[in-house]
């Protein structure tokens, strides 16, 4: 269930068109928005050490015109969205960007981070902010990307590796659905890779992974929850946002990783990173531990 939402701002466009996001999920689900506005350092601190008295009172002077801004600009969107009948709080901060939105998120205790994509480099639809946060962050996430936002939830795809299928991405989407009366798909993809297998083979392994999707959906006591499909295809994340393109999925929602017991905090795996980047709908990360 989401009841708060972190909305991070930086004043760009990206982030504004994620408010509209945070403000849809908002209505959606009843929830508060926190607006953070983090003022960034640019110093290190053993560079700062070195700054004459004079420098510093520059630096310092700096800080407080980028602060008086970033409140002026939150406390003028707070005013906005609260005429619009939303209850939306403000926090400014100051430090790395990345860090102060997960920290926030936790001591809010929010259920729900929502970035823009941020300045993408090279071939990367998300930029270096939202990416990170996505990788260190406990609470899940949901980056806003160019489409525009979810207006209903109806069909809502999680992607399941056989060896757990009440992972906490599961957890997270059936206290979700319950309250827009969504429908559950659990996903697993058999990957083929490159190979030409015959396709009576590849019919063998589709049908074993369905018997044992079905019989821990029906073990959980899911089954009249989560509808559970097997798709082949030659990766992972090809084949979720290929079903989720032809089902017309509403919203992904997955871990930031599939084998919760191997990876670091600060993992996002390929599939997990190429999903976010590729899908037709808004993904929501979650943190498997």
């Amino acid at each position: 269930m989401i009841k708060k939402i972190v909305w991070a701002s930086d004043g760009s466009k990206d982030s504004i068109h994620a408010l509209s996001h945070a403000e849809s999920l908002a209505r959606m689900f009843g929830a508060g928005i926190v607006g953070l506005y983090v003022i960034p350092e640019y110093f290190e601190v053993s560079t700062i050490d070195e700054f004459e008295s004079e420098e510093l009172d520059l630096l310092a002077d700096w800080i407080k015109e980028k602060e008086s801004r970033g409140s002026d600009r939150l406390s003028s969107i707070a005013a906005e969205m609260r005429e619009k009948g939303l209850d939306f709080t403000t926090r400014i901060k100051q430090g790395v960007a990345f860090h102060r939105i997960i920290e926030t998120a936790e001591e809010e205790n929010a259920d729900l981070i929502v970035l823009g994509k941020g300045k993408a480099e090279e071939k990367n639809i998300i930029g270096g902010t939202a990416l990170k946060v996505l990788r260190g962050s406990k609470t899940p996430v949901y980056i806003a990307r160019d489409e525009e936002p979810v207006k209903k939830i109806k069909k809502i795809l999680v992607p399941t590796v056989l060896s757990r299928i009440l992972s906490r991405d599961l957890e997270f989407t059936l206290g979700m659905a319950k309250h827009v009366d969504a429908d559950i798909y659990s996903l697993n993809i058999v990957v083929t890779g490159e190979v030409k297998y015959p396709p009576k083979l590849i019919e063998l392994a589709r049908g074993d992974a369905y018997n044992k999707l079905t019989e821990q959906v029906e073990d959980a006591e899911l089954e009249d929850r989560v509808e559970t499909v097997v798709e082949t295809a030659r990766n992972a994340w090809t084949g979720i946002v290929s079903f989720a393109r032809h089902k017309n999925i509403d919203l992904i929602v997955m871990t930031t990783y599939g084998d919760y017991q191997m990876k670091k905090d600060d993992f996002v795996g390929s599939v997990s990173e190429r999903v976010v980047q590729e899908a037709h709908c808004p993904v929501i990360t979650v943190s498997p531990q």
